[in-house]
């Protein structure tokens, strides 16, 4: 139950003992390890596994949450990108100036579009060359007809184009 030990130090040189007694917890019997607990009224063994168990959900919760909240800030810098794709050349210049996104957004935590406008237009004030010059065309470019000429009919047949 307890360990009894002699220590004769260097101010005890004249051979007296002093006896220190201690308790070593691993030297107690099962008996007064589960009246220890009774008495402190806690179980360590169980409320420390129960403990670790929540440290490990809140973990794994604080984890799923930062990767969802970085999933919503690239798609609301992609939505702010589309947005003004169509005044800049580069749509990604928009970053380069003071614009942050906590700017963009509205009350609810939306993109704004006409937030985003008025920065595109104070962007363009200050970059005039950062303008988009041809409209996003789908079809390749703009198109001019083909000049028509007179076909071998219409010669034969005494018609002629202007």
């Amino acid at each position: 139950m307890s360990d009894t030990t002699t220590d004769l130090t260097a101010d005890n040189a004249q051979g007296e003992d002093t006896t220190t007694t201690t308790t070593d917890a691993t030297s107690a019997t099962p008996e007064m390890a589960g009246k220890a607990s009774d008495h402190d009224g806690t179980d360590d063994d169980g409320a420390g596994r129960e403990a670790a168990k929540y440290r490990r959900r809140l973990r794994d919760t604080e984890a799923e949450r930062d990767g969802l909240v970085a999933r919503v800030q690239a798609m609301q810098r992609l939505e702010v990108e589309r947005l003004v794709s169509t005044d800049l050349a580069t749509p990604a210049d928009v970053w380069l100036t003071d614009t942050s996104m906590s700017d963009l957004l509205d009350d609810d935590g939306e993109v704004d579009p006409a937030k985003v406008t008025d920065a595109v237009a104070t962007v363009l004030t200050d970059r005039p060359g950062w303008r988009r010059t041809t409209p996003p065309s789908f079809d390749g470019g703009a198109r001019t007809p083909t000049p028509t000429s007179t076909t071998f009919q219409e010669i034969l047949q005494g018609r002629r184009r202007p």
